[in-house]
């Protein structure tokens, strides 16, 4: 099913190329949607809904929230919409699948570089049809992706906090403005380290199965793993050492906000 899933990614894309797409707010200006997120958000559902008998579709752009349900299709239509407004070139295309809550599928398109990745359960990561692995990078040669809470300004201590600390202890840090593309770099071995404070389960679903299958770690400051009926704080690490280790650092400052809400 993995080879479907990337052709219909890959259609959707060219939905990217409309420049008289319209924005509009969501609430802030900091939350932004597109009519292509919107576009490319019902060509996804129309095409991936019936490739799996009974199953949940789930967008960002979505009104409702679809979970009960064996399998689920979480979908995020242009993860980087910031990016995509301002033609800044680093949007993806995000498509996970999940079962009883364990995502089994993940394609992450970047279409300004031609660049697909993906990943099914048990059967190894890739990208454009190469194999990747996470890098064996240690902390200090490692680059740290992360993210402010862009939609929860309060969280700006504890969020500047942790930066600074594993900043202190790393090579380097990056911020490319999505989730989506930040986790596909990693299971790359492009990067070895993110943190985001509150995620969405369209951020990560399709991720998460790439750093899996790429050999990386994957969690929260509760699991080794993710939830995906709210927002969750993100870490992920190329390897055990580095996980555990940012796991500490965010697990110092969380108790110190309310991340559930």
């Amino acid at each position: 099913m993995i080879e479907k899933v990337i052709e219909i990614v890959r259609e959707a894309s060219d939905l990217f190329k409309d420049k008289a797409f319209t924005v509009m707010s969501k609430g802030s200006a900091s939350n932004q949607v597109t009519s292509v997120d919107l576009s490319v958000q019902q060509f996804l559902k129309e095409r991936l809904v019936p490739l799996v008998a009974d199953c949940g579709f789930i967008g960002e752009e979505s009104e409702d929230s679809d979970y009960d349900h064996e399998y689920l299709w979480i979908v995020d239509p242009i993860d980087g919409t910031s990016n995509f407004i301002r033609d800044i070139g680093l949007s993806v295309i995000s498509v996970g699948l999940v079962k009883d809550g364990v995502p089994v599928l993940g394609v992450v398109y970047h279409p300004y570089r031609d660049e697909m990745f993906y990943a099914e359960q048990g059967k190894g990561a890739y990208v454009n049809g190469r194999p990747m692995k996470v890098s064996d990078h240690d902390m200090p040669h490692s680059l740290f992706c992360t993210a402010m809470s862009l939609y929860n300004k309060d969280l700006a201590g504890p969020c500047f906090r942790i930066i600074e600390k594993v900043y202190e202890d790393c090579d380097d840090i990056r911020r490319l403005g999505s989730a989506a593309l930040e986790l596909a770099y990693l299971a790359a071995g492009r990067v070895d380290l993110y943190f985001e404070m509150r995620v969405f389960p369209w951020d990560f679903a399709a991720g998460e199965v790439l750093i899996r299958e790429a050999g990386g770690y994957v969690g929260t400051i509760e699991f080794d793993r993710t939830v995906f009926h709210r927002p969750i704080p993100l870490i992920c690490a190329n390897t055990r050492e580095n996980y555990d280790y940012l796991k500490q650092v965010v697990t110092e400052e969380v108790p110190k906000i309310p991340y559930d809400q």
